[in-house]
């Protein structure tokens, strides 16, 4: 059964699309969202969308260089969410994180790998300022890491761990242990756990494509969030972990 969270988090990929926001605008919001929902007691079903758009809003306005209105956030609502109900929610998410706002994302962590992958061989002139990484093969990365999100099994691991096992899936063993500096044993779990949704991409045969946004130059486009994967999409995935933990239990058996 795929969560009421999971369907907030879905919601907002083709928020971030419509409005070109970026990548880590949303990753900032899935990060607030969850955190703020393992502070809080009972948190009726009716009130997740309003708590949803506001760590967005919150995301935007603390990555983008032009966030959108705050009139914006709440027509994507249809209704539902008041401005003023985000602006008094947007102070209770920022009151239980204690202000703390500065994560190091799954997107961060992957953008740290890529140019650690594809910049200077010499370690000591590798910079971190302008990228020296391909955007095809850092979205394909990202596709994977947006879907394992949308499954509340990825907060058994650190952000780091699932960028290293992503990376692990799309560019081997060798690279993701050389640039995480993690062994196999520390990540051999979530590896496996993310197995599900990469036979779930593979299984559906949709090449990655990096999408054009008019005004936005096309070696930035793959940092804008694009919304790539949907709902049926993760219910094929879940059912593979499923299937996956039935036969574990089986061979126990």
């Amino acid at each position: 059964e795929i969560s009421c969270v999971t369907g907030v988090q879905t919601c907002a990929l083709p928020i971030c699309e419509v409005y070109r926001l970026h990548r880590e605008t949303f990753y900032l919001a899935v990060d607030f969202l969850d955190r703020y929902l393992g502070l809080t007691d009972s948190v009726p079903k009716n009130r997740l969308q309003l708590i949803g758009v506001t760590c967005l809003f919150i995301g935007a306005k603390l990555e983008e260089i032009y966030p959108p209105k705050l009139q914006e956030f709440a027509y994507v609502t249809d209704g539902a969410c008041t401005e003023e109900e985000i602006l008094a929610q947007e102070l209770e998410v920022l009151k239980r994180l204690n202000w703390s706002l500065s994560p190091m994302t799954p997107n961060s962590w992957m953008r740290t790998y890529s140019q650690i992958i594809h910049g200077p061989k010499d370690e000591t002139k590798v910079s971190f300022t302008i990228p020296a990484y391909n955007g095809l093969p850092f979205s394909r990365v990202m596709q994977l890491l947006d879907l394992c999100m949308l499954e509340f099994g990825c907060l058994d691991f650190t952000y780091s761990e699932l960028a290293t096992s992503a990376l692990y899936h799309i560019e081997g063993e060798r690279v993701a242990l050389a640039v995480s500096g993690y062994s196999w044993p520390e990540i051999s779990r979530c590896v496996r756990w993310m197995s599900a949704f990469v036979f779930a991409i593979r299984e559906r045969g949709s090449p990655i494509q990096i999408k054009s946004f008019h005004g936005v130059l096309p070696e930035d486009s793959h940092h804008l969030q694009n919304h790539v994967v949907d709902m049926s999409l993760l219910e094929r995935a879940t059912s593979r972990l499923a299937e996956i933990g039935r036969a574990s239990c089986r061979e126990r058996v």
